[in-house]
């Protein structure tokens, strides 16, 4: 059986831990403390190591690198009722498995442990620290990262279940979500891993060229047709066609692809030779192509050719909690890149992170680092000047934005409420400013604001939503 190590000052919720891991076949050892839990590490070998922050004897990051230092390449889960990005992103670089969230949710603990001795019993040895996670990226070589948040997990599994088929896929999503390198993890997961998988960006192809890059032409086709051309679905042949922003084919070249879907083979422009081909399609859009095709713009029977599973992408504002994670596999690629130790995100620049919206989702993030790895201050920081004026104006506008709500409060009425109603409404804003005070203080972080308000994060967002905040 497994071996678990829980080091948690918190008894009630240690013991509900330690009854979920022994109903599902795991050996537990619970401790209060660090220095006891240190002390059990010496003398005994842990497969994963579940430790609560904001322990009273030694802080989270000293454990970590003494429980590092030994066991070399122990499994260390941090575990926290208090979300801190900064201290999240900290702990992974230094070398944790992951962070998780009190309340614990079952499923996904029991999944993340799975996983993580999954990957210890993969590897050679155990004889070198874990200081680079493998559970950042892919299940495969790409550098897309998946993510530990629920919507994330939904989304992998989608792409492992639907990997292993030959269905088409539409995987939608907004721009810069990484829908190309979905595509190619599903290609891994499928039968054709070993065969071509050939990507094309449909926007960047004009009518007359689409059909030519496609199914190619023959020399003499066209004017410029100076030569043969081997379009991408012969090259691919027994692999995968990805095809990028499928929106932007014009409906003549929509026509030509439904009918080498439907008979597996081609036709090159000015050829009269039918080619066969099998290839898998995985389309990939930042529209709605139902809505297009009810409109006209796109065709509904190549609409419901291309549509046996459809796979939604979240954007980076829906999962947060992935931003740890994200920005921490950013910091280190560009750190390796430019040859400099990994720099440190400032507070004031975690919170910045933390409260932008990322329009441009993963692909603005992983710019947005790089960028700032160019102004890595002297004590190996990155500070506010690090950047771009875009993500600074917007979150200052914010706050001013929210910091006006609150002077707009209508104040309580000075005289004696006159009758329930009127003590009722003075409550209710003097309730109302205490929040937006808090909020502010706290640089409007919910688990803060919520901590200091002696409130779970649920109750915040419920009068928030009640008292027509926003947030």
């Amino acid at each position: 059986m497994k071996e678990i190590l829980i080091i948690d000052k918190e008894k009630s919720s240690a013991l509900a831990l330690e009854k979920l891991l022994v109903n599902n076949h795991y050996t537990v050892t619970m401790t209060s403390t660090a220095k006891d839990a240190l002390r059990l590490i010496e003398n005994k070998f842990f497969h994963v190591i579940l430790c609560d922050t904001r322990l009273n004897d030694i802080p989270e990051h000293d454990l970590l690198e003494q429980t590092l230092h030994i066991r070399p390449g122990s499994v260390v889960i941090f575990i926290s009722r208090y979300v801190n990005l900064r201290l999240a992103v900290d702990l992974v670089k230094k070398g944790a498995y992951q962070y998780m969230e009190k309340p614990l949710n079952p499923n996904e603990l029991l999944e993340v442990l799975s996983k993580s001795l999954m990957e210890k019993e993969t590897k050679p040895s155990d004889s070198a620290p874990r200081q680079k996670k493998s559970n950042n990226r892919s299940f495969h070589s790409t550098d897309y990262l998946t993510g530990n948040s629920a919507e994330a997990k939904k989304m992998m599994s989608q792409v492992k279940k639907v990997g292993s088929t030959n269905f088409t896929v539409i995987i939608q999503g907004e721009t810069g979500t990484g829908k190309e390198s979905l595509a190619r993890m599903i290609h891994d997961e499928s039968p054709r891993r070993n065969k071509p998988f050939m990507a094309i960006d449909c926007g960047c192809l004009s009518k007359d060229l689409a059909a030519s890059e496609l199914f190619g032409h023959e020399k003499g086709a066209f004017t410029g047709a100076f030569s043969n051309k081997t379009g991408v679905f012969e090259m691919a042949d027994g692999g995968t066609v990805f095809l990028d922003e499928i929106a932007n084919l014009s409906l003549e070249t929509q026509m030509a692809l439904l009918r080498s879907l439907q008979e597996k083979v081609i036709r090159k422009i000015g050829g009269v030779k039918e080619i066969p081909v099998d290839v898998r399609i995985i389309t990939a859009t930042n529209e709605d192509l139902f809505l297009k095709s009810n409109k006209g713009y796109f065709r509904e029977d190549l609409y419901f050719r291309l549509s046996e599973f459809i796979l939604p992408v979240p954007p980076l504002r829906e999962r947060k909690v992935d931003l740890p994670l994200f920005i921490n596999f950013f910091l280190e690629k560009t750190a390796e890149e430019l040859g400099v130790a990994t720099p440190t995100l400032s507070e004031e620049v975690t919170a910045y992170l933390r409260d932008y919206p990322w329009p441009g989702n993963i692909r603005e993030l992983k710019n947005v680092i790089r960028r700032a790895c160019l102004f890595i201050s002297d004590d190996n920081y990155i500070y506010i000047n690090g950047l771009p004026e875009n993500v600074i104006k917007y979150v200052d506008n914010t706050l001013q934005t929210r910091a006006a709500a609150v002077e707009e409060l209508p104040e309580a009425p000075e005289e004696e409420a006159p009758d329930n109603m009127a003590l009722k409404t003075a409550a209710l804003q003097a309730e109302t400013k205490k929040i937006m005070e808090v909020l502010q203080e706290v640089h409007f972080n919910k688990t803060k604001a919520a901590q200091k308000l002696k409130i779970n994060r649920k109750t915040l967002y419920t009068k928030l939503k009640m008292l027509n905040i926003p947030y």
